[in-house]
């Protein structure tokens, strides 16, 4: 929290990010994210907690923000957690090779972009995969796979056009989307897993 005069304050949204100036007398009071419009607190970002997955048991666990440079272990079977995870940039280029290292053992909820670079539709949904994965940051893990590279992986799941999606959650297949999706439908979809 910073004082900027003696009139207004900056509080970080602690679900977007998102420095928001906020008047002293609504500060107190419950104001919203100008961005993603979620309550803002005076504790700014270590307010709202990280779920993230446990690699041994696959049992949720909520991890503050605050924690997030600490050593995280899991509520149910005590395993240290992979929190490093959410700081990762987002988001992160898949190959066969690493498929099921970033997507199968991944401790967040996967969305799958897989594309072409000789597709005019990918080229055009492509900054918005981008887009959406830094809206997700932390919460979602975004991977892209070139299935023209990758040609294993694509077999595997039966990618017969691009561009399409997949949901994975707990390293298991959840949703198969075809084609593109506005932004705010993905997050529709994605909610139902975080």
């Amino acid at each position: 929290m910073t004082t900027t005069q003696d009139r207004t304050k900056l509080l970080r949204c602690g679900h977007c990010g998102t420095l928001n100036r906020v008047p002293v007398q609504e500060a107190a009071q419950q104001a919203r994210c100008g961005k993603c419009h979620e309550p803002l607190t005076a504790g700014g970002a270590g307010e709202r907690p990280y779920m993230l997955r446990c690699s041994v048991c696959h049992a949720k666990n909520r991890v503050p923000a605050a924690k997030l440079q600490d050593v995280a272990h899991c509520g149910k079977c005590k395993a240290e957690l992979a929190a490093s995870e959410l700081l990762k940039p987002n988001p992160v280029m898949v190959s066969d090779a690493t498929f099921d290292a970033v997507v199968r053992q991944a401790p967040l909820p996967v969305l799958l972009y897989c594309y072409s670079n000789t597709c005019p539709t990918c080229v055009t949904v492509g900054p918005m995969i981008d887009q959406f994965a830094a809206d997700a940051r932390g919460r979602i893990r975004v991977a892209k796979l070139n299935v023209t590279t990758s040609p294993q992986t694509a077999a595997r799941y039966n990618v017969l056009g691009v561009p399409f999606l997949f949901i994975f959650d707990n390293g298991q297949l959840k949703e198969s989307l075809p084609g593109a999706l506005e932004k705010h439908d993905l997050m529709l979809k994605m909610a139902h897993y975080l």
